[in-house]
């Protein structure tokens, strides 16, 4: 099964990567542009590189495409 790489504006709010600079309720986004091309992804539902469909976990994988998709929250105000 081929799954599309096109990301959405927000990725699935199941997946995580490392990031030394951290984010904060009112920017949980501000890790997106700077992603570097090494980083490393994990899915919190499975806490591996899958994610619960069994495909890998990457920031242009994890799209509204999967079934395992989860919309990212509203931010808190």
């Amino acid at each position: 099964m081929s799954l599309p790489t096109e990301s959405p504006s927000k990725p699935c709010q199941c997946l995580r990567t490392k990031n030394p600079y951290g984010t904060t309720p009112q920017n949980p986004e501000s890790w997106l542009p700077g992603v570097a091309t090494s980083s490393t992804y994990w899915c919190l539902r499975t806490m591996g590189p899958a994610g619960p469909d069994d495909h890998f976990v990457h920031l242009s994988r994890c799209t509204s495409a999967r079934n395992c998709y989860e919309p990212p929250q509203d931010s808190l105000s």
